[in-house]
């Protein structure tokens, strides 16, 4: 038993922690502009905190199981970690819940609670039954419990009647699938639940039938056609619109649904909402998915390390965009021959040739070699960003002294205030707000205060680590497994252009298209120095960098293949620094990509920076 004071004039406050509790996630998502965890928990917390409150006890720990909805105790992690807190803290004196229904669906699980509980000196209450105590109270919840078991049970199998009714009479089960809508329309002045096309992506579901009832499409490359279209999944509480995956397309395609039938424990009955497609082209399909399960042509998805990052070189000069689509192919003598080939092919706007696997993973791996940094432009951005560096600490030395003071006029004006407070001169509604504003400035300060010493160390962190990355990047590349390969792949670029002639043409991934655009910056100003002689002023190394062609021993082939820079957002800000002979401080923290700007000044330099010709 808990130890109770000797004396009677004081009373050991009581101790309670609530367990709240919804059996779905729908539940946590009403109201969910008012609270956080849904209507249904904030009102069990309401319920339980009255039932706290009439025992004067206080909710030192609260724990919210949403959307569980098992019905036994060991599959529900948070009521677990409820009797682990428990057990930590010997000096609770109740449990709350909103009722006991919410807590235990079987009787056996409320009854091993108990024992439980009773070991620790702890008491289960509910806030909606109130049994009062002794033998004939403990008699009433172990009834109680038993009838919600038998309720629960025949509430299953209520459920299961009115869902295979639903289904006979043409009804959904559940959301509505992809290419519908869960609506509500009136119905002789009743508003009813009910299915309606979703105008946004009807039609494109029924296209992505048609397409792989032709017979040219595979699911992978289904898949890549539908992403181009638009086709997206809906919106969610959690989670955006995003592509249609192959996965679900797949199902998407068996589904029965699409072509007006509604399916329950395995037997069809006809749906009530209207079909996308007929039952011609249902059957065409099936007989296309029917045709690729044999053995040797088996609609699968094959994997490799290059998929998803390739699009037609050919297109791309031609204005448009196509992905590369990787097959495998089976030749006469049993033997699988792997190419990638433009999906603009089997459109009948591309005429280039198929491409083996092998020849397009050296293209790719030359492009690589276009990565390498001359030695003495790696020497030059490593010394300037030191000096910016440097330069930056002072400033910041500066700032934070300025920010420090700032926090201590905050300080000195809450002091005032607590005591005008005090003395009544001020009104309450004038000190909260008073207060309010204070906190919020310091709330403003601190956080300032907390970030002024990382932000340029971080981004020349970033640039010193990219840097370090392009030393032998080709080398690198062409001696890893296809995994690392594929990550290599996904930082360095954005995709690739391929085309039978030449090497890939690669879009840099941020901060190294940086780096390579001030590279090419850099020996823009080598050969412009070199060309104006040592009596060159500031003003003529100002040579755009889209004038820069080229430099001695780089030839017109290699500029041309060199990685694209284009759309890189922070393609001037280190380059800008070979075009000036300004401060390097400026252009490298003034930079928003690089870190946030400080100062209008910065600012302005950075912005007018970006728009050189």
């Amino acid at each position: 038993m808990k130890p109770t004071m000797p004396s009677a004039t004081v009373s050991v406050p009581r101790k309670a922690v609530l367990y709240l509790r919804v059996s779905s996630k729908r539940q946590t998502e009403t109201a969910f502009d008012i609270d956080k965890d849904g209507n249904s928990i904030a009102t069990q917390r309401d319920i339980c905190q009255q039932k706290a409150d009439s025992l004067e006890a206080e909710v030192v720990q609260e724990f919210v199981e949403p959307g569980v909805s098992a019905q036994t105790i060991e599959k529900r992690p948070v009521f677990r970690s409820m009797l682990a807190y428990l057990q930590e803290n010997p000096d609770v004196d109740y449990v709350i819940v909103y009722a006991r229904s919410r807590a235990f669906r079987y009787f056996v699980d409320a009854a091993i609670t108990r024992r439980h509980l009773d070991k620790l000196d702890v008491r289960l209450l509910s806030a909606r039954e109130d049994f009062g105590e002794g033998t004939y109270a403990e008699a009433m919840e172990a009834v109680t419990d038993i009838m919600n078991q038998v309720q629960n049970q025949l509430s299953g199998e209520d459920i299961k009647i009115e869902m295979r009714n639903k289904a006979i009479n043409g009804g959904t089960l559940g959301k509505a699938r992809l290419g519908y809508l869960n609506v509500r329309i009136d119905v002789e002045g009743r508003m009813v639940n009910s299915i309606a096309l979703d105008e946004k992506r009807a039609s494109l579901v029924l296209k992505a039938w048609e397409l792989y009832a032709s017979g040219s499409y595979t699911i992978d490359r289904l898949e890549a056609t539908m992403a181009d279209l638009g086709l997206t999944t809906r919106q969610t509480a959690r989670k955006p619109e995003s592509p249609v995956s192959a996965s679900q397309l797949h199902r998407l395609l068996q589904d029965p649904y699409y072509v007006g039938h509604v399916k329950y424990q395995g037997q069809l009955y006809p749906g009530r909402h209207e079909p996308i497609v007929g039952q011609d082209l249902f059957d065409r399909v099936q007989d296309v998915m029917r045709s690729r399960s044999g053995a040797g042509s088996r609609d699968r998805v094959h994997h490799h390390y290059l998929k998803g990052m390739l699009f037609c070189g050919r297109c791309h000069d031609a204005g448009r965009e196509s992905r590369m689509v990787y097959v495998e192919a089976k030749g006469r003598s049993g033997s699988i021959h792997e190419y990638y080939f433009c999906r603009g092919k089997q459109d009948g706007f591309c005429d280039q040739r198929y491409l083996p696997v092998d020849i397009v993973e050296d293209k790719v791996a030359e492009a690589y070699a276009q990565l390498r940094l001359d030695q003495d432009f790696e020497s030059d951005i490593s010394q300037k960003l030191r000096e910016s560096l440097e330069n930056e600490h002072a400033d910041t030395r500066d700032f934070f002294a300025r920010l420090q003071n700032q926090l201590a006029e905050v300080d000195d004006k809450e002091r005032r205030l607590v005591t005008l407070a005090a003395e009544g001169v001020l009104p309450i509604d004038k000190v909260r707000q008073l207060s309010n504003e204070y906190r919020m400035q310091r709330a403003r300060i601190e956080e300032q205060l907390s970030t002024t010493n990382d932000r340029l160390e971080l981004g020349t962190k970033v640039i010193t680590q990219a840097l370090a990355q392009l030393g032998s990047p080709r080398q690198s590349y062409e001696r890893t497994t296809d995994r690392v390969r594929r990550l290599m792949n996904e930082a360095f670029f954005r995709r690739f252009y391929v085309d039978e002639h030449g090497p890939a043409h690669g879009v840099l991934n941020d901060p190294y298209a940086d780096i390579m655009a001030a590279q090419t910056a850099f020996r823009s100003s080598v050969v412009t120095e070199m060309a104006s002689g040592p009596t060159s002023t500031p003003s003529s190394r100002q040579t755009p960098i889209s004038d820069v062609q080229t430099r001695p021993g780089r030839t017109d082939a290699d500029m041309r293949n060199a990685p694209d820079l284009s759309g890189a957002p922070l393609s001037v800000s280190l380059g800008s620094i070979y075009l000036d002979h300004g401060s390097s401080k400026a252009t490298l923290v003034g930079m928003t990509g690089f870190e946030p700007a400080t100062s209008s000044s910065r600012t302005t330099r950075a912005t007018k920076l970006r728009h050189i010709p």
